[in-house]
């Protein structure tokens, strides 16, 4: 009898340490922490990182995943229009997760232009309301060790990388090899669905960028890898419906003078440096003559020292 009772302590203890080895860490490795010591990894420490920046110190609020913030130079928008441009993207971010950073980001700034990339429109989101959903968010909430692993995992594996309020400046050149990747006639992308319930997010980022006096954009970063001329036309028809500014970029390489033989860092799929800065130089003229507020921003910065 005396050795059954002390099995069950002996097994109460090791559940008790068990779960403070997992709820102990999570609550001290967080993502703030994690930013606060300059530790963490880009996924999980976007949200932080925005919310570190100064009050009202966002102009030009950029959401979306890798697309998003290899696509946008956040400083030849400062240097040539005065804008102060924060990328605020996250590699691989659902719909879902560019609503967070759109809102965690609204709390402390106040934007005039929210832009979003799109690939994020063509990837699964998971049904928040569906059982393992929720089971997974309930594990999170009590062993943020969970969620936060990758935060607690980065002092170790981290690579040193340059980034300007969060545009990543990446020299490496991948040529992308393909050729024209717009034609009408080419063979079509294999997934040209959007999720009702990435349409449903989309719409709710518009709504929270109005509300609180934001303009929300829609654009697509230059990339073979990932844009053909069918996914334009779905998304041209999407925003047209939503009444959401849309702009291609993929239909302007030439315009922008793009060479995918030295303008990308991985074939095709993400800009380097060069390509980032081509594309912000033309997204930069189409928004200042566009949108009268853009415009605005550019005149009134010349008095600015923020």
């Amino acid at each position: 009898m005396d050795n059954s009772k002390n099995k069950i302590k002996q097994a109460a203890v090791f559940l008790l340490i068990l779960f403070l080895l997992f709820y102990i860490p999570g609550r001290i490795m967080t993502p703030k922490l994690m930013t606060d010591l300059e530790l963490s990894n880009w996924r999980n420490g976007t949200i932080p990182k925005v919310l570190s920046e100064p009050d009202n110190s966002i102009d030009l609020l950029v959401i979306g995943d890798s697309e998003s913030y290899t696509s946008i130079d956040t400083r030849f928008l400062k240097n040539k229009y005065g804008i102060r441009a924060y990328d605020a993207g996250q590699a691989a971010a659902t719909v879902s997760q560019s609503y967070e950073i759109l809102e965690n980001s609204l709390k402390r700034q106040r934007p005039v232009v929210v832009l979003y990339e799109t690939n994020s429109l063509y990837r699964k989101q998971p049904d928040p309301k569906s059982a393992s959903a929720v089971i997974t968010d309930t594990l999170y909430d009590i062993f943020p060790l969970l969620k936060y692993h990758s935060s607690w995992k980065s002092p170790f594996i981290q690579k040193h990388e340059q980034v300007y309020r969060g545009f990543r400046i990446d020299k490496r050149v991948k040529p992308y090899l393909g050729g024209n990747y717009m034609g009408k006639d080419d063979i079509p992308y294999k997934n040209k669905k959007i999720g009702q319930l990435n349409v449903e997010y989309l719409r709710k980022m518009k709504a929270l960028s109005e509300s609180k006096g934001a303009r929300f954009i829609m654009y697509s970063a230059p990339s073979p890898k990932n844009y053909d001329y069918r996914k334009h036309k779905n998304l041209t028809k999407l925003a047209k419906r939503e009444k959401i500014p849309y702009i291609d970029m993929n239909l302007y390489d030439r315009d922008m003078k793009m060479d995918w033989k030295s303008d990308t860092r991985d074939q095709g799929d993400h800009l380097n440096v060069y390509g980032a800065r081509k594309a912000t130089r033309f997204l930069g003229e189409y928004l200042v003559n566009k949108f009268p507020l853009i415009a605005n921003i550019k005149h009134s910065s010349r008095s600015r020292r923020t």
